[in-house]
């Protein structure tokens, strides 16, 4: 097959033929609420049987109830749980205050000794550690 006869046509297109005279399908909106307090609108088509819950493509919250006009819209449930973990939360859950400020000192000792913060190695406990500051 020659290469001019694929000209203008890529993989995925639907159809040669022009679109005209042509108008968009019925539609119905839906409206849902999520759990977290928003609510979002899916379109269906007209003759579709809408579904009494949607997932939310915001958060990904999945069973969120449809809103009817006739109803009102649910409060919204908040979770109640521990805060997330920060590194620093996770560094005092491992070492206490007195070690991490024993640590610290070591380090700056180590880095005075080999002249300051520049690029080169540093040994602390036994391990050697090199490091670079760019400043």
């Amino acid at each position: 097959m020659a290469r001019r006869m694929l000209r203008g046509h890529r993989w995925g297109r639907t159809s040669a033929e022009a679109d005209r005279d042509t108008g968009r399908a019925a539609r119905v909106a839906a409206h849902f609420t999520c759990q977290r307090g928003h609510e979002f609108t899916v379109r269906f088509a007209a003759g579709a049987v809408l579904p009494a819950s949607w997932s939310c493509p915001q958060h990904g919250v999945v069973d969120c109830q449809r809103i009817d006009a006739s109803t009102t819209a649910p409060e919204p449930r908040i979770r109640k749980g521990k805060p997330a973990r920060t590194p620093l939360m996770m560094l005092y859950e491992r070492r206490t205050t007195t070690e991490l400020e024993a640590l610290l000192a070591e380090t700056l000792a180590a880095i005075r000794r080999s002249g300051g913060a520049r690029p080169g190695c540093v040994i602390l406990g036994g391990r050697s550690y090199s490091f670079r500051y760019d400043g």
